[in-house]
């Protein structure tokens, strides 16, 4: 969607600019100018919004706008879950519902500032967040009645466990997308204990030579000269 309507807006701008450039021609040149135009236009513009994508995401406009639909239709479905929050009326629900509410918030969170993770991690826009969506709204349904009937309790209790393992499924995609600053982290700690090691290497005092213990001992003694009192 996002990426048909840069279509647009790009076919726009090129058409407007080759309207102006017409108004400078008359005749046959005002056609060609106007053809001129909108072919620059539309090549520079076209160039020079790939070249920013690229240098500050690493992705093609294509890839760019694509990752921008599945992030809004992700907020979309996190919105979902956090409206069940008033929905839930046991404890234990509602301390899964707020773990679950955080994994999908962090994992969305990353994901949207850098846009290019989005391939690390596509099973969770995919299946993953659809799963936990639409069972966390079949449990809150079922916990929020007056459950009497056993298939329905055993059904509540079937769902809820499946949440359960979801939200390790949820927790092992948090892992995945954050294992590169995981091991960026790791590499700066080594290095700065590395560093930390030379620096305390320099600033402990050299041992004292035995000569220099000879030169301390005649400076201190009582005499108040350095190499003692004659005889």
């Amino acid at each position: 969607m996002r990426y048909s309507f840069y279509w647009f807006r790009r076919l726009a701008v090129s058409f407007g600019t080759a309207v102006l450039a017409t108004t400078l021609f008359d005749g046959f040149l005002a056609y060609g100018a106007f053809a001129a135009s909108f072919a620059v236009t539309f090549m520079l513009y076209t160039n020079f919004g790939n070249r920013r994508i690229q240098k500050k995401h690493g992705l093609n406009r294509r890839e760019y706008y694509y990752i921008l639909d599945q992030l809004k239709e992700a907020k979309a479905k996190l919105s979902r879950l956090q409206h069940l929050f008033l929905k839930v009326r046991s404890l234990r629900s509602l301390k899964q519902m707020i773990e679950l509410n955080s994994l999908v918030k962090r994992i969305y969170s990353v994901v949207k500032k850098e846009p290019k993770r989005f391939y690390e991690i596509e099973p969770f826009f995919y299946s993953h967040l659809d799963s936990v969506v639409e069972l966390a709204e079949k449990s809150s349904l079922l916990s929020s009645k007056k459950v009497k009937d056993p298939d329905m309790k055993k059904s509540l209790l079937e769902t809820t466990e499946t949440l359960g393992d979801l939200s390790q499924t949820l927790e092992a995609d948090l892992r995945q997308v954050l294992a590169r600053d995981i091991e960026h982290l790791t590499i700066e700690l080594d290095v700065a204990k590395q560093r930390a090691g030379r620096t305390n290497q320099l600033s402990e005092p050299e041992p004292a030579k035995e000569g220099d213990k000879k030169d301390e001992q005649r400076i201190t003694a009582p005499t108040g000269t350095r190499y003692g009192r004659k005889k």
